[in-house]
């Protein structure tokens, strides 16, 4: 035979090229396993072995033309050099491809797939995603890289879910026209991969490491047809917010140990505790004068004073546990012995940025007591019963009814009656910004007149610019309403939600209370550690390594602790927890990495380029070390 390489002669049994050195061996593009010679499939993941055609390229480029302009932006600003990314791979595939293209002759195959991967593409592209690799039927994405988010896992998943919602109303389409059985399938895995520079056209090239990528084209086996199948890598991130199915553990070649996946059912309706340690608990450190602080904005609202509490704090420094202990206190009756005043949440999450209201549209599901999962007729009902209720007995009751359902209705989400439609049709957006106005405004005032409120906006730094400007012109109600607004955010001014705490400082005075979470002092960590761990009997140079890493960072210390314990580096014993292996070497836990490179990617180019010399340079150095370095890359 020929190498393809140099076209040298060689011998049909050599491995290598005896003229060029290049490897002659057989392997899967896709799991990269080793396999025969002349083999047509991989027999371990049945990926077709032909190379990346002509087409597959064809159909990368018209897919990636069709990114969102804002996460194209993003994409190109990465500026990545090779970097190792924690990624969530999607892998998604047609079932029975073989046998479907011998069906179908060549430009209706092409078509077919064509349709499906435009179809499929959305969904990734909504939350973020990237297209790394097509190839034949398959089609390979990363939620990471090179656009990292701190639930890049959770990201994944929901747009697998959503991608297979779209693909089985495509495959009742295929089947019409093509009188086919089509289906696909979703496989996530959660690993390191090494992702080169984004080229104007938003390919990339990229080296997975420790089989990121080959594992989840290898559990497609286990995975039924439109079904979305994940590892037990990725479980771990997801678990409190979807609904999930163990469905086996499967030998993977090239593993020594089987490969726990799990089937995704749905997403959950009301998501679990994302953070703490299952098992182990500690009471709120460090946070008391705070707690105290927010507390007695309660007693002025109960007193008939309306208020707003904006806290502040960087991610992971307990903001939520500060707040779930206030609402604990509130409403156990703790404060008084008068009726605890109502409290209802809403909720950004970080991928909400760019739907309009959907920060209303969550405080309004708190208001009925539903979720974004409820059946329309469910959500319907409350939100009938809600208003109903509020507005019984009040002069021009039904009128009342009738000008506000239209409008909640339509900020739900939920099917209008053709009439109520036309109301909404006839109005311009802005004058629809003011019908949602006036209607939140009158649901607010409603409930203040039975109890004071509470009402906390949670993760404003991923909150949509509608929502922001609504809730704005709602501030003012704390003049003449028992009324509390909690705002709470990371301190990121470049962020839509910020124009919220500006309008709330400029406009409020000493109706607003701040309060800012600083990180906990070596001692408050110490305690939480030994809260957390009964860590008597743990040597003082793990507690030292934890504290270390956790550097006052209430979340940080959980995840440092939960990696320990996962990785078996410490274990519970008769007197405590004991070190067990080599703490000394331990590295930051995927979800932190995460988090932090989410928040990197975000700075100017200047700024993660400076990062990254000082990341090279060591964990301490003088300062005119890192100036020194800069001057002489400026130079050269």
């Amino acid at each position: 035979m020929r190498c393809p390489g140099c076209q040298t002669e060689i011998p049909n049994t050599a491995r290598f090229c005896s003229n060029c050195g290049l490897s002659l061996q057989l392997r899967c593009p896709n799991c990269r396993a080793e396999l025969a010679p002349g083999a047509r499939f991989c027999m371990y993941c049945g990926q077709s072995l032909r190379a990346r055609s002509e087409q597959d390229e064809v159909r990368l480029v018209q897919l990636t033309q069709t990114t969102p302009p804002a996460l194209a932006e993003k994409a190109k600003a990465s500026n990545l050099t090779g970097e190792r990314r924690i990624v969530t791979v999607l892998f998604a595939d047609v079932v029975g491809s073989t046998a479907l293209s011998d069906q179908l002759d060549v430009e209706d195959w092409s078509s077919l797939m064509n349709g499906a991967f435009q179809v499929a593409t959305p969904a990734i592209y909504r939350y973020e995603g990237t297209i790394a690799r097509l190839l034949g039927d398959s089609l390979v994405a990363f939620f990471g890289a090179p656009v990292a988010h701190e639930d890049d896992p959770q990201r994944a998943v929901r747009a697998a879910l959503e991608m297979m919602t779209a693909l089985r109303e495509y495959a009742t389409q295929a089947e019409e026209r093509y009188h086919i059985r089509f289906a696909m399938r979703a496989c996530l895995n959660t690993g390191t991969v090494l992702v080169g520079p984004v080229s104007d056209d938003l390919r990339y090239e990229f080296t997975a490491t420790g089989g990121t990528v080959n594992l989840a084209a290898r559990i497609k086996f286990a995975a039924e047809p439109m079904t979305v199948m994940i590892t037990e890598d990725t479980a771990r991130f997801v678990r409190p917010y979807f609904e999930l199915v163990h469905n086996g553990d499967i030998r993977v070649e090239g593993r020594s140990q089987l490969v726990r996946v799990y089937k995704v059912m749905s997403v959950k309706d009301q998501p679990g505790k994302a953070r703490g340690l299952s098992g182990l608990q500690s009471a709120l450190v460090g946070r008391d004068s705070q707690l105290s602080a927010l507390t007695s904005q309660c007693d002025l609202v109960s007193a008939g004073l309306g208020r707003v509490a904006l806290l502040l704090g960087e991610p992971g420094i307990g903001k939520t546990r500060l707040v779930d202990e206030w609402k604990h206190a509130v409403l156990s009756g703790q404060l008084g012995a008068g009726a605890p005043p109502l409290w209802i949440e809403g909720r950004c999450v970080s991928y909400g940025g760019g739907v309009p209201y959907h920060l209303l549209n969550d405080l309004l599901h708190s208001m009925t007591g539903t979720n974004l999962n409820s059946r329309e007729d469910e959500a319907r009902a409350a939100l009938r019963r809600l208003v109903n209720e509020l507005f019984k007995g009040t002069p021009g009751e039904d009128d009342e009814t009738q000008e506000i359902m239209p409008f909640l209705s339509h900020l739900l989400a939920l099917r209008l009656q053709p009439d109520e439609q036309q109301r909404i049709d006839q109005l311009e957006p802005q004058a629809l910004q003011g019908q949602y106005f006036n209607s939140i405004r009158r649901l607010l005032l409603a409930l203040t007149a039975r109890r004071p409120l509470v009402v906390v906006l949670d993760d404003l730094q991923w909150a949509d610019p509608s929502s922001v400007d609504l809730l704005g012109q709602l501030l003012p109600l704390v003049f003449s309403a028992p009324l509390l607004f909690c705002l709470v955010t990371r301190e990121d001014p470049g962020t839509a939600g910020w124009r919220l705490v500006t309008v709330a400082r400029e406009t409020l005075s000493s109706s607003l209370l701040e309060v800012r979470l600083e990180p906990l002092s070596e001692r408050e960590t110490r305690q939480l550690v030994a809260n957390l761990l009964e860590v008597e009997a743990l040597s003082r140079s793990a507690r030292d390594l934890i504290l270390k890493k956790a550097e006052g960072n209430p979340f940080f210390v959980e995840e440092v602790i939960r990696m320990l314990i996962e990785r078996e580096v410490i274990q519970p014993s008769d007197h405590g927890w004991i070190a067990t292996g080599d703490i000394e070497n331990i590295e930051i836990p995927d979800n932190l990495q995460g988090l932090l490179l989410a928040r990197i990617d975000r700075l100017p180019e200047d700024v993660r380029h400076t990062l990254r010399v000082a990341a090279v340079i060591g964990r301490r150095f003088p300062v005119r070390v890192l100036q020194e370095v800069l001057s002489q890359e400026e130079e050269a």
